[in-house]
């Protein structure tokens, strides 16, 4: 009978082992591969957990028979809103839903791993140290020279695509590390820990995240409370030193208040950038409170109220100055407000909010510190954008919200309930497996799309037309690739082709490079009332380009549409108009106008 424990010990630890993994996966033959192998790699781990899952439950009996829980009823309830409120007839993110039901079914395997076998709460707690401690590693060796990034611009990715969520990962380890410090007895555990700790000390302040520097402060000045300080002491300090008390709260707040203005100065264009995404947003909200845009809604919403806030005078010269057309909302709790609801992003914040209190009642700290962390780092920037946060983010929600008791000894009731497990864990096995052969078609996409975007990048347009074509019925929810196939269609002069594909991404994406590219193609078939009214758009969503007045200018040029004082309107914002940076591109378009002026001019006398 013992072995069969090891045994089931074994393949689940090794199973959560290659699930924490998931933040390393990169696979190049893919498109984006530091996000998408992460997010195949995922499929294929929990592919493996559940049959491993199935395997333990089979050989022994829990150590505690799995009960469902307040938090087990949240997850649900949420799921189900993300079901309600998602956009079946478009179907913009079928990939995240096929993940977030993956999640779910990841969520329950660990309620059941975690209560059966409780000794492997802490083989998860220090899995996520090992990935935070290779990561920081690896940062420095970027940081030297001694490897490469994975960003063009930036020396410091880790194995994420920019600095800013390596920073926010780094970040959320941190406390977890803390909180093995402050509670192990286990030497070598207490090592690791503050190896890790130190590293990740050293190489955080390159990754220049300010949300992860007040994510780290905050998440691990709060373990430190709760295992040295706690209430009880806290309560008994304010008692007998009341006036220390006021003078160090006022000390305290008035270093904060001075650390987060120097933080703001550090990056003040990209700070006023956030303050308008987050405005934005919340006016996007008050549009559709209750129903939300459902998931993969928030670009083309931001980027219609975006339009109207522009439209309507009330933008200060900094906005239209900072403004941008985001892929997400730069802050986690207002993007599900957006795409989800009120009641959705309450559900959420509700089954945050009781981890974090469980995590407290059943002494792991640690995991709530985790939470923490993600909870503040999310304040402004995308985590749960990205795969790797969403399973940390799963794992230590599941540690947190289990409770550990001695269970009564087996009886035969026990026996059918051993039944009941092992049945139950064979259907999310089934189900695991379900998403994860649904999941490979899009593998096998992704691989295409890679191969057609080196025709497409050496300019073979009309060789990549036809591999775009047969590739957007699966790819179509994605606005790049429609983008792509478009520029093709139209390279090889079949406007109206291209335009059919642009229409459906223009509902995916905020971006008004679709726009300008609409109106080009509406130019070339004669329609110039529609491609003004494309442009026009485009100048409402982002008013301080310079290309769509450009594209403007050589529209109005048109013999058939020829508008003098429109055109010289235009011009004169080509020529005039502040770029947020000077480039070859720009001076080319203003020598250009200055032709096409000084020809109407010649014309003209």
């Amino acid at each position: 009978m013992k072995y069969r424990q090891y045994i089931s010990y074994s393949l689940l630890a090794i199973s959560g082992f290659f699930l924490l993994c998931t933040v390393f996966a990169t696979d190049i033959s893919l498109v984006n591969g530091v996000v998408t192998g992460k997010v195949h790699w995922f499929h294929l781990s929990m592919l493996f957990l559940a049959t491993c899952s199935l395997l333990a439950a089979v050989l022994t009996r829990p150590a505690k028979q799995f009960a469902f829980s307040m938090a087990d009823g949240l997850v649900l309830v949420l799921a189900t809103i993300v079901a309600l409120t998602y956009n079946w007839q478009l179907n913009p993110e079928p990939e995240k839903m096929l993940f977030g039901g993956q999640l779910v079914v990841l969520w329950f395997l660990l309620r059941f791993i975690f209560t059966g076998w409780p000794q492997l709460r802490l083989f998860f707690l220090t899995t996520i140290v090992v990935t935070g401690l290779v990561e920081a590693v690896l940062g420095m060796r970027q940081l030297h020279g001694f490897e490469g990034s994975n960003h063009s611009l930036f020396r410091l990715t880790g194995d994420f695509y920019n600095p800013g969520p390596y920073s926010g990962y780094l970040a959320l380890v941190l406390p977890v590390c803390l909180w093995m410090i402050l509670r192990q007895t286990k030497m070598y555990l207490y090592y690791l820990a503050w190896g890790t700790l130190l590293a990740i000390i050293v190489v955080l302040p390159a990754g220049m995240s300010r949300t992860a520097w007040i994510a780290a402060a905050l998440s691990c000045a709060w373990v430190y409370w709760e295992q040295r300080i706690g209430w009880k002491k806290t309560k008994t300090y304010i008692y007998e030193f009341k006036t220390l008390t006021i003078v160090s709260s006022v000390l305290v707040l008035i270093s904060v208040a001075g650390a987060l203005t120097g933080i703001f100065l550090l990056k003040k264009d990209s700070a006023n950038g956030r303050l308008l995404l987050w405005k934005i947003t919340e006016q996007a909200i008050m549009e559709q409170p209750w129903t939300g845009t459902g998931l993969g809604g928030f670009p083309a919403a931001y980027a219609e109220t975006q339009a109207q806030y522009f439209a309507s005078g009330k933008a200060s010269e900094t906005e239209m100055m900072v403004a941008g057309c985001p892929e997400y909302g730069f802050n986690e709790f207002l993007q599900i407000g957006l795409e989800q609801g009120l009641v959705g992003l309450m559900v959420f914040v509700l089954l945050l909010g009781y981890s974090l209190f469980r995590g407290v009642k059943n002494r792991q700290a640690g995991a709530a510190g985790g939470i923490l962390a993600l909870m503040v780092f999310s304040l402004a920037s995308y985590p749960l954008q990205l795969p790797e946060f969403w399973v940390v983010l799963v794992v230590l929600m599941g540690i947190a919200n289990t409770t550990i008791s001695i269970d009564t000894p087996p009886t035969p009731s026990r026996e059918g309930k051993k039944i009941l497990s092992v049945a139950v864990i064979g259907g999310m096995a089934v189900c695991c497996g379900w998403i994860f052969w649904q999941q490979k078609g899009y593998y096998q996409g992704y691989k295409k799309w890679n191969t057609l975007k080196m025709l497409y990048n050496s300019k073979a347009y009309e060789a990549a037309a036809d591999g775009y074509e047969e590739l957007v019925p699966l790819m179509g929810h994605k606005p790049e690739l429609l983008f792509e196939a478009a520029q093709c269609l139209s390279k090889t002069e079949r406007f109206a082709e291209a335009n059919h594909l642009l229409e459906r991404a223009m509902k995916l994406s905020g971006d008004p490079m679709i726009h300008y590219m609409v109106a080009k193609n509406e130019q070339e078939l004669g329609n110039y009332q529609k491609a003004e009214n494309l442009l026009l758009h485009a100048i409402e969503i982002l008013p301080e380009r310079i290309y769509p007045y450009y594209l403007l200018t050589k529209l109005y040029s048109e013999t058939t549409f020829f508008q003098e004082d429109k055109f010289i309107k235009a011009a004169d914002a080509v020529l005039t108009k502040e770029p947020k940076v000077e480039s070859t591109a720009i001076r080319e378009m203003r020598t250009e106008v200055k032709k096409m002026l000084k020809n109407i001019r010649e014309n003209r006398n």
